[in-house]
Parts: C-alpha cells; structure tokens; sequence
C-alpha cells in the first residue's frame, strides 16, 4: 500500500473546496449590496477566498499542476497534521463554533464578539488555563482595535443590536 492509498477518500474529494467555493461566491455577490467604501473589506476577503480554494482545488488534481501547487505551497495531504479522521461529532461542533461567531458578530459587533470568542473556545475546545486564554484574548483584539479603528481610522461592524441604523 503506497502512502497515498492510506488518505482516506474525503480527505482528497474535490467536493468540499467546491461548496466552499460556492459559498466564498454567494459572499462576494453579497457585498455588492453594501456601497464601495463598505465592501472593500469584505470583498478583499471573498477573492482571497475564492483563489486560495481554487489552489487547493486544484492541488487535489493528479498532474503536472497538482503537483506543483503540493510541491511549491506544501499541500499534499501526505504528511497530515492530524493523523486521524475526526469523529463527525467534533467536525459539528466546530461548525457551531464558527457559527456561533458569526452570529455574535451579526447580533453584538465585531469588538465584543472576537475576545469572547477567543477566550471560550481556548478554554472550553483548547482546554487552556483562564489566564491564558484571557490574555491571550485581550492581545488579539487590542491588535484588532489598534490596525483596524486607529491607524486605518475604520469602524468595525457594531451588530444589529449596537448600531443606530440596525433594524432599518
């Protein structure tokens, strides 16, 4: 048995970079509700998206392409980080985890949500020390405050419950 007999099939399937792809699509088209100076984030963050899962589509792809997009980007999947497949239980649960965010990002803003976020999953998933994860919290949005409301001088989201035109 060669060792990319030993990757499970899902692991290689070009299904989920396609449904990713879709999504990253449906969320570019999106932005193009909000005006120019709204949408330049996002959209930066749908195209980038969008390229990095068509790297990643087409590392999946034996030939001379696949192979020099695994050689050149490390993505071949025969040296996994995670040397097991993950029960179908944790994969649901990380999805509720980014849900989750999401959704407090859309209710409370981007400010409040990212630091709660953070400190939640490294103490309830991550299993590390409070300290820690509060600290660690508190780092990563003082970063975020700092880059994105004072030196780009640009409002993050403050959530349907926090912004003066929310319900309109």
């Amino acid at each position: 048995m060669t060792e990319s007999d030993k990757i499970p099939a899902s692991v290689n399937s070009v299904y989920p970079p396609i449904l990713l792809m879709i999504a990253a699509g449906l969320f570019v088209l999106w932005t193009f509700d909000y005006g120019v100076t709204a949408r330049r984030l996002p959209l930066l963050i749908g195209t980038s998206t969008c390229l990095l899962i068509v790297l990643d589509l087409l590392s999946r792809f034996r030939g001379n392409a696949g192979a020099l997009i695994r050689l050149s980007l490390g993505a071949g999947f025969q040296d996994r980080e995670m040397k097991h497949d993950p029960d179908w239980r944790s994969e649901v649960m990380q999805f509720i985890w980014v849900t989750s965010c999401v959704c407090g990002m859309a209710l409370i803003g981007i400010l409040p949500t990212i630091p709660l976020f953070i400190f939640l999953y490294m103490l309830l998933q991550g299993k590390q020390k409070i300290v820690f994860s509060l600290i660690t919290s508190i780092v990563i949005v003082s970063v975020i405050v700092l880059v994105f409301e004072v030196l780009l001088d640009y409002d993050l989201y403050r959530g349907l419950l926090f912004n003066q035109d929310s319900f309109e």
